[in-house]
């Protein structure tokens, strides 16, 4: 007679039910053939112990600190505050101290930054030091606080805000869902003026006398836009020192703002900003081009605040004894503009000079190609190659065909009725899913569509968004990861080809991107798997 299980051990689990199930199969051979039952099965089974709960204290879990529901009006901070890093060490122990560890190592699957490993407490931490070839600086600069111009009244008015403050309004994920309001009464404002080179060009209040190169361009697009947000007509007036349109087609934009959306430019330095009648205009005094003095209302006023180094990264250059400039960027010549004054060691983006995206673009190429120079003899010697999933062989099924209609913000949502469309599409043929997303193109959308193509079993994919030009290798690349041939793959631009160009006619805009999705879909339904050839190429010829 031989015994196993919870009738043994008490209760346990059904893997170790099973092993002992074994284990009595093994000793019932044994004894009708008339074998020792012990041999080489030393093996200590015990009851289950009770877990003791002495030296543990039942700890709360930390809450995230947010912002008091009153403080959160006429505010742009985040209502998360995030942890300190008091609370956020003691919600890590909480929570890794949950008592008597059963190694499930569920804690170090859920830690996407694999800094769990199930330590022992005598392992204690450690600093880590790397060998590198080469450094990259690429940490940003940050905007001018105009808190310290009292004139201009930001800390008094809240209808002052910064050029960044602006762009979260004109956001679809702001805090008025991109619905233009002024932030004391919630209203539609009627006149905004615009002051340029706050924190730029100034030695009395700042010592920034640089000029921060991105504020007039910023300035002219956000006039332009806060048009297309309002309902009525609105009133920009843009004050300035020297309108500095250097870029491609700057100057076109520039010129089209004035001509074309009726932006005005008022070259004017603005001294000050006072309170008008019932506490929510803003009177602007100043000395047009007949040097007469004038003054005039304003229902809101955007700070065009510079861009600045800030003291973390200037502690950081002084680290890495690099040299910097009497406005606190990393020094570099004409000729070596990512080169820094330490020999392997460069810089990129705003930490060489006030800059624009696409120039920061340009300069990170430039740096990681200085890099990549000295770096070569190392080159290839630690790459690894991406792991694909196996492609589905699709070839004979019926098209299941999954449409991704996009909001794009208020770009789409704004003039197209998206559920309309969405429900026209999940009533074409062949259309298995359907969804609307915010933002199609963010990380999270493309984690969610290579899951939805492999739980739903789709082979054919349209997404109804903005340009394929910019847009469409994001979307191949997340078929390639879901298992799918790039090219079964198909997108309706609804956007620049529809709802920018009939903005104004939000019915027909509806119309027309049903009847792109519906192409789209037909089109996809009939395209098959393509697969690209690798050539030799005679490299003489170059």
């Amino acid at each position: 007679i031989f015994a196993g299980g919870d009738a043994v051990t008490g209760p346990r689990t059904v893997i170790e039910a099973i092993e002992a199930g074994k284990q009595a199969a093994v000793s019932i051979d044994r004894f009708i053939r008339g074998r020792d039952l012990r041999e080489g099965r030393a093996k200590a089974w015990r009851e289950i112990q009770a877990i003791s709960t002495e030296g543990y204290d039942r700890l709360p879990r930390a809450r995230m600190p947010r912002l008091a529901p009153e403080d959160r009006l006429d505010r742009f901070e985040e209502v998360q505050l995030g942890f300190t890093e008091e609370l956020a060490v003691a919600e890590a122990k909480r929570c890794l101290a949950c008592g008597i560890c059963s190694e499930c190592y569920q804690c170090v699957e859920a830690c996407g930054a694999e800094a769990v490993t199930l330590a022992t407490h005598a392992e204690q931490p450690e600093d880590v030091q790397l060998e590198v070839g080469s450094i990259i600086l690429a940490p940003g600069a940050r905007a001018f606080d105009p808190s310290r111009f009292e004139a201009y009244g930001y800390t008094q008015s809240p209808n002052v805000v910064t050029s960044m403050e602006f762009e979260r309004l004109l956001s679809a994920s702001g805090p008025s869902m991109g619905h233009l309001v002024r932030p004391s009464d919630k209203q539609e404002p009627r006149k905004i003026a615009w002051i340029q080179c706050v924190g730029s060009r100034d030695l009395h209040h700042c010592d920034h006398s640089y000029c921060s190169s991105v504020c007039c361009m910023y300035a002219i697009k956000e006039a332009v836009i806060a048009k297309e947000h309002t309902s009525g007509e609105l009133d920009c007036a843009i004050f300035y020192i020297d309108m500095r349109t250097h870029g491609k087609d700057f100057e076109r934009f520039y010129n089209e703002a004035e001509e074309k959306h009726g932006v005005r430019f008022i070259r004017s330095r603005v001294p000050s900003i006072e309170p008008g009648a019932g506490g929510h205009d803003l009177l602007i005094e100043y000395i047009d081009k007949d040097e007469k003095l004038v003054q005039e209302r304003f229902d809101m006023v955007v700070l065009s605040v510079g861009l600045e180094t800030s003291p973390e990264t200037t502690q950081l250059a002084r680290r890495l004894d690099v040299e910097l400039t009497a406005g606190q960027f990393a020094q570099t010549t004409t000729f070596e503009p990512v080169s820094t004054t330490r020999e392997g060691i460069y810089v990129c983006g705003t930490f060489q000079g006030p800059k624009d995206i696409p120039q920061s673009v340009i300069e990170a190429s430039s740096a990681a190609a200085k890099a990549g120079a000295l770096l070569s003899a190392a080159r290839d010697t630690l790459t690894r190659t991406k792991e694909i999933p196996p492609e589905q062989d699709i070839l004979g099924q019926r098209p299941r065909i999954g449409v991704f209609v996009c909001q794009c913000g208020i770009n789409i949502a704004g003039t197209v009725d998206i559920a309309a469309v969405r429900e026209y599409a999940a009533s074409l043929p062949y259309v298995d899913y359907v969804s609307d997303n915010l933002y199609t193109c963010s990380q999270d959308t493309q984690e969610l569509m290579a899951e939805v193509i492999k739980e739903q079993d789709l082979n054919r994919i349209v997404v109804a968004a903005c340009t394929p030009k910019t847009h469409e290798p994001l979307f191949q690349e997340t078929m390639v990861n879901a298992g799918l041939n790039k090219y079964l793959f198909e997108m309706a631009n609804i956007r620049n080809q529809d709802s920018w160009v009939h903005k104004d006619n939000p019915r027909s805009a509806t119309e027309k991107a049903q009847d792109l999705v519906r192409m789209a879909v037909a089109k996809v339904a009939l395209v098959e798997p393509l697969h690209e050839t690798e050539l030799e190429i005679n490299q003489r010829a170059l």
